[in-house]
């Protein structure tokens, strides 16, 4: 899935959630028959492939749910805290650097932090492929989060994807050329407050955090909402920091 008309250049109510029927993850039966079958309402074919109407309309209204409780969570942060934690946790880091054209980046693998000013939250992140750090943020803002992956937990302790934010969300990025970013991640994502962080899992190693969740680590971090917290639709970003297409234009 791709920015443009059909999803925008920041994140909106009116264009998430969009329904698509498809199912993102399959896996033969005999892997989990109990599960497999647990699950087998939600979808119109034998072979689960496709979701029913009625499973995706109400997944549609629950991650409408759990993005307006994500949107007014947001609008309660402070913007003063988050700005001297941005600069406790990143910009005082030996290091790490501002990144004002991404171009610069491009090929070079690395540690990025994503920060999305105006709902005062970061997203940390390794790039080790080859087009590095550049190519990962343009799959970031140019990929969507799949329909059935949306909620990460329940209604009310989802955190929402960074892949459902677009391109102008991302305010500031910083980046960092180490010999192992994996074991940085982590160290960066803790700095953080976890009300300040859109991570849904753990950092490190993909095939290390696998093996940890096989353990039976709890790798998935969610976020309890306040219960008087009110929904409200998006937050008003006016007057916000100018946002700037860091050298490309986003596709």
């Amino acid at each position: 899935m791709r920015s443009g008309p059909k999803y925008g250049l920041r994140i909106s109510r009116e264009t998430y959630a969009q329904i698509n029927k498809r199912s993102s993850t399959r896996f033969p039966r005999e892997l989990d028959p109990a599960l497999w079958d647990a699950v087998d309402e939600s979808y119109e074919d034998e072979d689960h492939r496709f979701h029913t109407d009625a499973w995706c309309l109400e997944q549609r209204a629950r991650a409408l749910e759990n993005y307006d409780l994500n949107m007014a969570y947001f609008a309660s942060l402070d913007h003063a805290e988050f700005d001297q934690v941005v600069s406790r946790a990143v910009t005082s880091r030996r290091g790490m650097r501002e990144v004002h054209d991404l171009n610069e980046w491009d090929g070079t693998s690395g540690l990025y932090v994503m920060v999305l000013d105006n709902y005062c939250q970061v997203y940390v992140g390794v790039a080790t492929g080859a087009g590095g750090v550049k190519d990962r943020i343009r799959r970031h803002w140019s990929s969507s989060k799949a329909f059935d992956r949306l909620l990460w937990g329940g209604v009310h302790d989802s955190i929402l994807s960074i892949d459902s934010f677009r391109a102008l969300d991302t305010t500031r990025i910083f980046a960092a050329k180490v010999s192992d970013p994996f074991a940085l991640e982590e160290r960066v994502i803790r700095a953080f407050p976890s009300g300040f962080v859109l991570n849904r899992i753990i950092g490190g190693r993909g095939d290390l955090v696998a093996f940890a969740h096989r353990l039976g680590v709890d790798i998935n971090k969610h976020r309890e909402f306040e219960a008087d917290l009110v929904p409200q639709r998006g937050v008003d970003s006016q007057g916000a920091r100018p946002v700037s297409p860091l050298g490309i234009t986003p596709v």
